[in-house]
């Protein structure tokens, strides 16, 4: 009897049918999470000025950026910058049509998760915590030459997120796996790292965290936890909150400096299939990306709208853009 090392078309079925279980798996256990209302503000005083019913615009992307995983704010609008998890490349990309208007070459191809910049010196962040450093001089670049920072990060915490963050002058960095010194009381919480900029140093404790069963209790009403793995991270300019989402669970949290939770914003799952990447432009606008799963990666951009004040003084949401 042959066997089944032998029967290559047996193998092929085998191992489709693991992936479609997986998948499905995949599917049914964030259906379970994932209650009617979609949209939570906890804070009262807390206006969330992002209108997720009517996005501006969603733009797919070429094949290139079908596993676009980073994302960070241009130097012109409509314009942001971003990198894929296959190749040490970073484009420059339109908002509006989706083109790709350059593509610079920084390092071997690796797992690149995350993207951000300190003005001109961009950070590239490696699924294992390493990260890429190098400096952009001019829209004719083809090729620069980076350097790495090394962190306390490994493959085991699945680094995924990273944004630059000026009040404090740091990387926010976030592992979608496991925590750094994890607590075996803290079990359901999502640390956020910063690494200090000035001492070129990680800070192995988490500056902010999301508990997934805070999360949950403002999502189902009850102490139950909602999964969340994150997966991108941003720092709003107007408010200094930072915001992170996950495509586990497909959502958006918004916390304060104290790590409370101000908002949570469930993401349509036909449109954000793999949300990764997340950055605000200079107008307030927050751009997300989400990679294709099979299909086209695409990002989707949402203006802040402004906060109206009614003549008794109340506020009430309006749809009117800031200028």
């Amino acid at each position: 009897m042959n066997s089944i090392w032998e029967r290559p078309n047996l193998i092929s079925i085998i191992i489709l049918v693991i992936i479609l279980a997986v998948g499905t798996g995949y599917v049914l256990f964030t259906l379970q999470q994932r209650p009617e209302t979609e949209s939570f503000t906890v804070d009262d005083d807390y206006y969330f000025p992002y209108n997720f019913d009517r996005l501006d615009r969603v733009v797919k992307l070429p094949g290139e950026l079908d596993e676009i995983s980073g994302l960070c704010r241009g130097f012109r609008p409509d314009e942001v910058f971003a990198v894929q998890d296959e190749e040490g490349i970073m484009f420059r990309v339109n908002t509006v049509s989706g083109q790709l208007l350059q593509e610079i070459t920084f390092g071997k191809d690796l797992d690149y998760e995350g993207l951000t910049r300190k003005d001109r010196q961009f950070y590239a962040l490696e699924a294992d915590g390493d990260i890429h450093t190098f400096s952009y001089t001019q829209d004719t670049l083809t090729e620069v030459e980076s350097n790495k920072l090394e962190t306390s990060f490994s493959y085991r915490n699945d680094t995924e997120g990273i944004c630059y963050d000026s009040i404090t002058n740091t990387l926010l960095i976030v592992p979608k796996a496991q925590e750094l010194n994890p607590q075996g009381d803290n079990e359901t919480r999502r640390g956020i790292y910063t690494y200090d900029l000035l001492e070129n140093r990680l800070n192995n404790q988490p500056t902010y965290f999301i508990d997934g069963l805070v999360v949950g209790q403002i999502i189902f009403g009850k102490n139950r936890e909602y999964v969340i793995k994150p997966s991108g991270i941003a720092v709003e300019p107007a408010t200094g909150y930072i915001f992170v989402i996950s495509a586990v669970g497909n959502i958006l949290v918004v916390i304060d400096r104290d790590s409370q939770v101000k908002h949570v914003e469930l993401l349509e799952q036909n449109v954000f299939r793999q949300p990764e990447g997340i950055t605000f432009g200079p107008n307030g606008e927050l751009y997300i990306s989400s990679e294709g799963r099979g299909g086209h990666g695409m990002i989707a951009t949402l203006t802040r709208n402004a906060q109206i004040t009614n003549d008794n003084g109340s506020r009430g949401e309006g749809d009117r853009r800031e200028n």
